[in-house]
């Protein structure tokens, strides 16, 4: 592997960092593009392409986006569809809602077909600009230049709950991590089970909890109570109920999306209408007005939103009907040890009431307060001033461009995030129309800049 990098040489270096689908289609553009430059993906793990989501084990798992909408290339529209059906479902169709372990083989598919990428099985622990440049380095020892640096970590662990027990920590009835095959072992068929969240995550949790044969009662506890809505047949609109340049404003903007369902549009046309310019519309938004929003409407917007697959909220549906899903609207107050499980007390309406569990699992979703995650890399990079987090505490301060603004107010020239990490100045950037179109963008700069490093080495 190259070790060294800078202006004086005529291959620049390009280091992604994290290997999951915000990673590999980097990568993967930035060849497409024909880019003269060494790509190196820097992960620990032996697949790449998967990330969290993908690597699921279950093939009940759902995308919660249907066939026709989700293909990596945004110029590509059916990709992944004729990618489907050649490989998995030959019958699938635009309004198919296919496995998110099949999404996740289909990014592996591009990722072998991405020519000349290196892959260093590591994590990045350090950066520091160096030059032109940067230093980084590696959990094995190593030390790595780059001429570009791009950050597609992806989501970090949720945060840790308040008024968890360490009694309960340490006897395994309060699980931090939904996804870890450990969270359901040891688990009795009829055990009552707590789920912390009522989101799309909790639901993941359900479908596997019954996959792996549990029938006990569910428990999902969240401030509002509200589970994700599902998706539906509509017929779409042409433009955006709400248009750029509306007057930017929570309640003008609420207003409006109103006025358009009054009309007869079907409110899931309504919402998937300003997908274009969703990001548009709240970067329009004054920082006070972004706060009310996050205050008042972020959940609602998110429940209507994210929604899931039908055959997913048919289960759904079902368990509450049969009563073995039940939903409880309040603040987690505690969670203490009991020689069973646990002692959930939750806040409510009517003040604090409690229940015993045999297990807890945090379904809150990641950590997006970057300065308290567990990250070596994001905490070398906040300690030098190298990046600040979004307007409203969260994620990275990021131009639109995906450079990453330092703590003085700075874009980057070397420092550059793809995914998540952008919800420190987005409203959208998680799902893959959002995170491709980064990729494919980002790719075109920073193809310029390798460019411009070769030109500017041979002259």
């Amino acid at each position: 592997m190259k070790q060294g990098s800078g202006l004086n040489e005529q291959t620049p270096i390009i280091v992604i960092i994290g290997g999951g689908v915000s990673g590999a289609l980097s990568a993967y553009h930035l060849r497409r593009l024909f880019t003269q430059a060494s790509i190196i993906i820097v992960d620990p793990h032996s697949a790449m392409g998967l990330g969290l989501a993908y690597s699921t084990r279950s093939f009940r798992h759902l995308l919660n986006v249907p066939a026709g909408k989700i293909s990596a290339l945004p110029d590509q529209p059916d990709h992944f569809l004729n990618w489907l059906r050649a490989n998995y479902d030959q019958n699938a169709t635009v309004d198919t809602f296919a496995p998110r372990a099949v999404f996740g083989q289909y990014i592996q598919w591009i990722v072998s077909e991405t020519p000349e990428l290196e892959h260093v099985r590591s994590s990045v622990i350090g950066c520091r600009l160096q030059g032109s440049g940067a230093e980084l380095n590696l959990s094995d020892g190593r030390a790595m230049n780059a001429d570009l640096v791009v950050i597609a970590s992806g989501n970090f662990a949720p945060a840790r709950l308040r008024g968890v027990s360490e009694a309960a920590v340490q006897n395994g009835t309060y699980c931090h991590d939904a996804w870890s095959p450990d969270t359901y072992n040891a688990l009795n068929d009829t055990d009552p089970v707590t789920l912390i969240g009522t989101g799309l995550t909790a639901v993941d949790v359900i479908v596997r909890l019954r996959e792996l044969g549990h029938r006990g009662v569910i428990t999902a506890i969240s401030r509002r109570g509200i589970l994700p809505s599902r998706h539906a047949q509509y017929t779409p609109v042409a433009e955006p109920v709400i248009p750029v340049g509306t007057q930017p404003s929570c309640l003008t903007y609420l207003h409006t999306f109103r006025r358009a369902i009054r009309s007869g549009i079907d409110w899931r046309a309504a919402v998937d209408s300003l997908r274009p310019v969703t990001n548009d519309l709240w970067l329009a938004l004054p920082l006070n007005e972004q706060k009310r929003f996050h205050r008042h409407l972020q959940r609602r917007w998110e429940v209507v939103r994210h929604r899931m697959a039908p055959p997913i909220a048919d289960i759904i549906d079902h368990e509450l009907a049969a009563g073995t899903l039940v939903i409880r609207e309040g603040h987690l107050h505690g969670i203490e040890a009991t020689g069973s499980g646990a002692l959930v007390s939750i806040r409510g309406a009517k003040g604090v009431s409690s229940f015993e569990t045999a297990r807890v699992i945090n379904c809150t979703g990641p950590n997006m307060n970057y300065r308290k995650v567990d990250s070596a890399l994001l905490k070398s990079l906040f300690e030098q001033r190298l990046v600040a987090d979004g307007p409203l505490g969260t994620g990275f301060n990021c131009a639109r461009s995906g450079a990453l603004i330092d703590a003085d107010g700075a874009p980057s020239k070397v420092l550059f995030n793809v995914g998540p990490g952008r919800l420190g100045t987005l409203i959208e950037s998680i799902a893959i129309p959002e995170i491709r179109q980064q990729a494919a963008d980002l790719a075109k700069l920073l193809h310029q800049s390798a460019s411009q490093y070769g030109e500017a080495a041979a002259a």
